[in-house]
Formats: structure tokens, sequence, C-alpha cells
């Protein structure tokens, strides 16, 4: 079942970050990330829990998208399902419930950026009816507190 995120989701989704996604986070990290976000009307956070075992599988994570000069949608920060239970439809579960949520609010397109790695995912998206629309390098400076 495809639902809101919860506080109580950070420990799976600490390892689904780690094991899927290879990013280094904690619990409490996220914790404070959920508490922050979690109600913020311009994301769309939802997690994938299985109804037998309500353990949790995957995650969507989504911002709204502001163009000055073209309409509104979303823009995909993170889709990613635990490694043991992907290719069981729960990613196209994910994104078909920010679609649908989209879809909802008038938005009219939704995009993501995508490793060049990433070949498993960049054929999900295919299959999922995206398109690369374009390559790009991305430029990032960090802001020393």
């Amino acid at each position: 079942m495809i639902r809101n995120i919860q506080m109580e989701d950070a420990p799976a989704l600490e390892q689904i970050c780690k094991t899927a996604l290879g990013y280094e986070t904690t619990a409490g990290y996220l914790r404070h990330r959920i508490q922050e976000l979690s109600h913020d009307p311009c994301y769309f956070i939802a997690v994938y829990e299985d109804d037998v075992t309500h353990q949790i599988l995957g995650f969507i994570q989504a911002e709204k998208y502001n163009l000055l000069y073209g309409d509104n949608g979303f823009n995909i920060i993170a889709l990613a399902v635990s490694p043991m239970a992907q290719r069981q439809g729960i990613g196209k579960q994910l994104l078909t419930s920010l679609e649908d949520h989209a879809a909802e609010r008038g938005y009219t397109f939704i995009r993501l950026n995508c490793n060049i790695v990433r070949q498993d995912a960049h054929d999900f998206y295919h299959h999922m009816g995206y398109t690369c629309d374009k390559t790009q390098k991305r430029f990032i400076r960090s802001i020393k507190r």
C-alpha cells in the first residue's frame, strides 16, 4: 500500500537509502527531515508498506517545480525500492501515486535527474513512459556554515 511518510519509517528508509541509492544517512537525521518536510505542501513524500508484513520497501520524494516561464510540475528527488523487493511493481506504484497527485493538482509534467550510471533506473523510467529530453552537467557549490 502507498501511504504518506511517518516518523516511524526512518529506520527502514535509512536502509533503503544505503542499499538502493548508496547514500549514507541515519535514522535520526531522517526523522528530523521527515518532521521538517512531511507537512510542507510543496513536497510529495510517500512510502510503500507491505500489506502483510508492514515492512517499508520503498519511497518517493518529489518537490513542486515552479517555472516562471511555464506550467507547474513535480521534480522527483528520490525514488528507491529495497533491492530485495525490486521488480515487483513497487516502483511503478510509487511513481503512479505521484502522477495521480500531480494530475489532481493540475500539474502538467514530472521531471527527474538520474545518474548516468544507473542504467536499470533509466530502463525503468523508459518503461514507464518517461523520455530523456537532454543531457547536462550538474554544478554544485557547498556552502560552509
